[in-house]
């Protein structure tokens, strides 16, 4: 039997650089986790106002995921993120944010229970992360309870770059046991609106999200 959660666990998902995996890592470890835990509430906050992607993913296959979204921050700095947080009633709440570090990420990191970073194997992409990362560090600075996760994003394991990412990460901070690739499944299954787990049952792309997920679940304490 799953149990209802006595207070909504948040994940928030920051990074600097655009492009860097926030809303489809959104999406896909949402789904998944609906999947494995469907009597919880799940939502998708949708704080990247200027693309909202997040939502319009959702939206497509609302009947099919089970995953709830809906748009938060819209004033741009988050003023009232906590307030709108706490009014959507669920039992995990994953922020998907904007592609910078404004005053909405950081809001974020302070209201998240897990921040998740992820990280391509570009140098852009690596230069990018460590201002997301000092971001976890101050969180957790103020609430020790808080954990944060570097995921290492759109890999190539045939490429030295790729080979080499999670040595890097690992200086940096607790890399996920996962390494998700550069995958074309993860980006096409926004067309239909829905999840790896729905899209590409039993690929390698949802193998690597099932594992993410798994590590997510133990660092939150989600149970059966």
């Amino acid at each position: 039997m799953y149990g209802r959660l006595l207070m909504a666990k948040i994940i928030g998902i920051v990074q600097k650089k655009g492009g860097a995996g926030k809303t489809t890592i959104s999406v896909h470890l949402a789904t998944q986790l609906k999947e494995v835990y469907p009597k919880l509430r799940i939502f998708v906050a949708d704080a990247d106002t200027g693309q909202n992607s997040a939502t319009k993913w959702l939206k497509r296959g609302a009947l099919e995921t089970g995953v709830e979204v809906c748009t938060v921050a819209d004033d741009g700095v988050g003023k009232n993120l906590k307030q709108e947080l706490d009014k959507l009633q669920a039992d995990l709440i994953i922020l998907d944010l904007p592609p910078f570090l404004d005053s909405v990420s950081l809001r974020a990191a302070l209201y998240s229970n897990l921040i998740l970073v992820p990280v391509g194997p570009t140098p852009l992409d690596i230069e990018a992360a460590e201002g997301a990362i000092s971001v976890c560090r101050e969180a957790m600075d103020l609430d020790k309870k808080k954990s944060f996760l570097i995921v290492p994003n759109r890999v190539q394991q045939s490429t030295a770059s790729g080979r080499e990412l999670r040595s890097v990460l690992e200086e940096w901070g607790p890399v996920s046991k996962a390494t998700l690739g550069h995958r074309v499944a993860y980006s096409d299954s926004a067309t239909v609106g829905v999840g790896i787990n729905k899209y590409a049952p039993g690929s390698v792309a949802h193998q690597e999200i099932e594992l993410l997920a798994q590590e997510v679940a133990e660092i939150l304490g989600l149970s059966k």
